[in-house]
């Protein structure tokens, strides 16, 4: 490949594995995201699903330059949110973010993370989310993160706010929301690591990246039996960016432990050794 260029071989290679799991194998990566977990631990112990709502998206645009990993973000609200017992006002939402902004999970820009949470109350994000759900469009509720942060919609944070809504609608109502297919993929280290562990891309320039799982995507749907929104391609990539990370960026171990976590997502052993290679093939062996 050119300097700072996309390779239209790795994205049919790429997208064909993916394609290969079927709409039901691709939308399993979700199930074993953390907020997935947190969602389905905490779901029963309260009874204001709009109010766990609300808290599940404003802790996700906290969820970045953490001290640890996404799993034990999640697991850390779980704790603190259990230790409430009572989430039945939007200060009940608010007492319970302050508390966990303090936990040594968030201590990187702690203040900048408290800031933004701020600004959307004062936005009255919370307010609005409160008094519409769940009656309101899905694009709607993008829209309002994005105007409650001050920024794009298409900005990391915002997507990621979208996500987890997204997923908690798949957790209380068995179903996810109307999003169009072409959500921007929440460009974060580990998605730019697997465009270019996968050879997509040799370069972790953002637009770069995100024009990469762009096109993944499109692919992916035009033969896909049911469209997949890019939320769901985006489990699979930060689960794979996770693993490939831990092992060092080395192809062998990280195509091993790769292989080893798909099995575990319920994929057929087949599926999980092409995914496994297609993401790894521009890996030092």
């Amino acid at each position: 490949m050119d300097k700072n260029t996309l390779s239209p071989n790795r994205v049919e290679q790429v997208a064909g594995a993916i394609t290969e799991l079927g709409y039901s194998g691709i939308v399993k990566f979700d199930e074993t995201e953390p907020e997935y977990e947190f969602l389905t631990s905490v779901l029963d112990e309260f009874e204001s699903d709009r109010h766990l709502a609300l808290l599940s998206i404003l802790a996700a645009t906290q969820d970045y330059q953490l001290a640890g990993d996404a799993q034990k973000f999640w697991q850390t609200l779980e704790e603190t949110l259990l230790e409430y017992g009572e989430l039945e006002s939007e200060s009940d939402v608010n007492r319970v973010l302050n508390d966990f902004l303090q936990k040594p999970v968030n201590a990187r820009l702690r203040e900048q993370k408290q800031n933004r949470l701020i600004r959307m109350a004062e936005n009255g994000f919370g307010e609005w989310f409160l008094e519409n759900y769940p009656d309101m469009d899905p694009i709607q509720v993008w829209e309002k993160i994005a105007d409650a942060l001050e920024t794009e919609m298409d900005r990391k944070t915002v997507v990621i706010g979208v996500k987890i809504y997204d997923i908690f609608n798949l957790v209380v109502n068995g179903r996810y929301l109307e999003l169009p297919a072409d959500v921007p993929i929440p460009c974060d280290l580990q998605v730019e690591r697997v465009a270019v562990a996968s050879g997509l891309t040799n370069t972790e320039d953002k637009s770069s990246v995100m024009e990469a799982w762009a096109r993944v995507m499109q692919s992916v749907n035009e033969e896909l039996e049911k469209p997949v929104s890019m939320l769901r391609i985006d489990s699979i990539v930060w689960q794979a960016g996770q693993i490939i990370s831990k092992n060092d960026d080395q192809r062998s171990a990280s195509r091993h432990a790769l292989q080893e976590h798909f099995g575990h997502v319920g994929l057929k052993e087949q599926d999980s050794e092409r995914l496994a290679r297609e993401l790894t093939v521009g890996l030092e062996a």
